[in-house]
């Protein structure tokens, strides 16, 4: 079995320890045998006086103190602390503590013997917890924390080893005997255990949402006739006519507060409409389509890095200038070359390279060029033309290596325009349920404008009859109260058409249709009215969909890939740096640019050059921080799909909770409203055969009338909500374009097309 030692330990370093550990250990029992000592209480768990058979069990226990204490006297003196010495030290006291500690076990710890050989120290954390476990405690809650590195600590870093005390030495010394000491201190155990859970977190994420749900769904949520209904079947047409008519929207009604002169022209628009007026022309739309093409353009500049680059360049020299001459032995004051350079040199050049995808370059140059010495003729040839062809290659060997890291810029790119594009889907959604949502606002508000303006038609009609039987039956208070009563709601219908006019403005502010302008006095009157078709929750299969093709949860998923992007290039960044550079010439020189090709083309004279650079900073701490910061936002990023999943989750339940619940309002409000449209229907006949009005009648009769008008706001309101709902639930399962059959196409010219 592989020893749980330290690997820095070595058999040669630990004899001395051994010996020295038995013999003070025969010490220290024939101390024992001359004189009892009292065993003492240890600040760790209750101890009382040991007995007899356990006395040595104390004892021995209590060695590994003095046994490291003395093992510092003995084994080493105190001279100034080198690094060698310091690791000297700390294997010996770690080996002297195994020592003890496998004498203990054997002599009164037997069950704990085999235990021994995993680690130095099973038996002695053992036997703590064999005693903490009798009393029974609750268990901790354990929170690993990461750990900031000390300033004194960053300083021994830099300026090389510190000298350390005893205390810091024996410290130090007890370390060596964890497992973990022979591992990298950058893979703590805690941020192990954290990246192996978010790992398996994206993977089970949706297991766990899905776990408790059924896969069957709820029974459909539909019209059913009630005891009341049922019971008032024969008369339901005529109930139906009794009251505000808000189905029909008010076709006849003005929505529009006057702000100008001019008369307001009217609109009639259906729901579709409305959302691809809205889904074109939204300004937050367009907002996300611009963020979407500027994503286009960083992918095409990314990948530019590695387009092909071609350079050429040309030149003229005229040289005139003194230059010293060169004397040979025997030739008297003549030089033998000139002291006078007069030169004309031309040079044309060009080259071509590429950036590689295993993260190297590429590059071809050429050059040609010709000298004319215009006074001398020592020069030969002359004029002389001179011609080069260079091939180079560097390959980055480490550090740099590969697609993944030469690539990551273009990943990074895509995986912005990816996300771009779940925003835009976003944005789309988002604007899709508001023009539903402030379509059905209008509606709901036009059928208040309607109710109200029918509370003032009947009360209006009481009013008068009340008039004219003033003469007869009537008397002053009741006639008063009749008119206060159509006053007030008269002031109600100014109230709801405030209300229909500004959710009128909000619906075209949504569309910012050109033709519907938020400043213009448009009248926009709804052409379809809520429905009440039958609903089936399915929990399971909402949950699906909005984990297969909610934004946010796209968009988490996108964040995951792009740090694990950054992961791999920062782990690649750790490596050395050791790069190859090759490069290969070929050279021509003659006395015509012709002559020149054919030596390059011939290889009469070539070049070869290849080497190697490396380079690797000592510690490699920023490196290091670096790969450690990119696990950490890895990490973040998986937090986030967590976080993303649970909220669709959670929009998605909540959508559902509201589409039943509102269904079910649906049923109840239309049996609420036919109920308060007979009750008005048995007084109004009651009114025909009583001789006399009283008070108390037409108290009882405007009651009603409120109370059927309320009543046709519930039910209509019921119906809104649930329109609303749905427009949610689309929303949070992602199928909102689906559903209004939008589709977004690749096309510049017209990037959304609605059916």
């Amino acid at each position: 079995m592989e020893s749980s030692w330290p690997r820095v330990c070595s058999p040669e370093s630990v004899t001395t320890a051994d010996s020295v550990a038995q013999m003070l250990l025969r010490q220290h029992k024939a101390r024992r045998e001359g004189k009892r000592r009292k065993p003492r209480k240890t600040r760790h768990w209750k101890a009382r006086a040991a007995p007899e058979s356990n006395s040595e069990s104390w004892a021995d226990r209590s060695l590994l103190r003095r046994v490291r204490a003395k093992s510092r006297r003995r084994i080493r003196p105190r001279p100034a602390y080198s690094v060698e010495r310091f690791f000297d030290a700390t294997h010996d006291c770690a080996r002297m503590k195994h020592s003890a500690t496998a004498t203990r076990a054997t002599s009164t710890h037997d069950a704990m013997a085999t235990s021994t050989h995993a680690s130095p120290r099973m038996p002695l954390i053992a036997s703590i917890e064999a005693h903490r476990s009798k009393r029974a405690e609750p268990p901790w809650l354990r929170l690993d924390l990461p750990m900031h590195t000390t300033l004194h600590s960053r300083r021994a870093a830099i300026g090389g080893f510190t000298p350390v005390s005893r205390a810091a030495l024996a410290v130090i010394s007890l370390s060596c005997l964890l497992p973990t000491a022979c591992t990298s201190p950058l893979a703590s155990p805690s941020e192990e255990r954290l990246s192996d859970r978010l790992d398996a977190a994206v993977r089970t994420s949706t297991a766990r949402e899905l776990a408790q749900v059924a896969a069957e769904p709820a029974a459909a949520v539909q019209s059913s006739d009630t005891d009341v209904e049922r019971m008032l079947e024969p008369r339901r047409v005529e109930l139906d006519a009794i009251g505000p008519q808000s189905a029909t929207l008010g076709s006849t009604v003005s929505g529009i507060v006057p702000l100008t002169g001019e008369a307001p022209t009217r609109v009639t628009l259906s729901l579709h409409g409305a959302i691809e007026a809205a889904v074109r022309n939204n300004l937050d739309v367009q907002t996300a389509q611009l963020e979407k093409s500027i994503t286009n353009a960083d992918i095409v500049r990314a990948e530019a890095a590695f387009d092909w680059v071609v350079g050429a360049g040309a030149g003229f020299d005229r040289i005139d200038k003194q230059t010293v001459g060169i004397l040979f032995p025997g030739a008297g004051d003549t030089t033998v070359l000139p002291s006078v350079t007069n030169q004309r040199n031309w040079d044309v050049s060009s080259s071509i390279g590429r950036k590689l995808e295993s993260g190297g370059t590429f590059s071809l140059s050429g050059g040609t060029g010709r000298v004319d010495n215009v006074d001398s003729t020592l020069y030969t040839p002359d004029p002389a033309w001179s011609s080069a062809l260079v091939l180079g290659l560097t390959q980055p060997l480490m550090r740099g290596f590969g697609s993944e890291v030469a690539l990551a810029q273009v990943h990074l790119a895509n995986n912005d325009d990816r996300f771009e594009q779940e925003a835009v889907r976003a944005r789309l959604l988002n604007v899709v349920a508001q023009t539903e949502q402030a379509y059905w606002m209008l509606v709901s508000a036009r059928a208040r404008l309607v109710s109200a303006e029918w509370l003032v038609s009947v009360g209006e009609q009481v009013r008068d009859v009340l008039a004219k039987r003033r003469e007869f039956d009537a008397t002053l208070a009741q006639y008063a109260n009749a008119v206060a009563t159509v006053e007030s709601r008269k002031a109600m219908v100014l109230e709801a058409r405030r209300k229909l006019s500004q959710a009128g403005n909000a619906l075209k502010l949504i569309m910012n249709d050109p033709a519907l302008p938020v400043g213009g006095e448009v009248d926009v009157v709804p052409a379809d009215a809520p429905s009440d078709a039958p609903f089936v929750a399915n929990l399971r299969s909402s949950i699906e969909s909005a984990i297969a093709r909610a934004p946010a949860i796209q968009q988490a998923l996108i964040g995951i890939d792009s740090a694990t992007i950054g992961v791999t290039v920062t782990d690649n960044g750790r490596l050395p740096q050791l790069d190859l550079a090759t490069s290969m010439s070929w050279f021509g020189l003659e006395s015509g640019f012709g002559d020149t090709v054919d030596d390059i083309v011939d290889s009469d004279y070539v070049n070869y050059a290849a080497g190697l650079q490396f380079s690797q900073a000592i510690g490699n701490r920023a490196a290091e921080s670096e790969y450690r910061k990119a696990r950490l936002r890895r990490s973040q990023a998986v937090v986030g799909y967590e976080r993303a999943v649970a909220n669709s989750v959670m929009q998605v339940k909540n959508a559902l909770v509201d589409c039943v619940a509102y269904r079910e309002l649906v049923n109840q409000n239309r049996t609420y409203r036919l109920a308060q449209a007979e009750n008005l229907r048995a007084l109004i006949v009651d009114e025909k055969t009583l001789a006399a009005l009283t008070p108390e009648f037409l108290q009882l009769k405007f009651q009603l009338q409120n109370g059927l008008a309320l009543a046709e706001d519930a039910y209509f309101a019921s119906l809104v909500n649930y329109q609303n709902a749905l427009a949610s639930l689309n929303q949070a399962m992602g199928t909102g374009l689906e559903a209004n059959r939008i589709e977004i196409t690749s096309s510049l010219d017209d990037p959304l097309r609605v059916e």
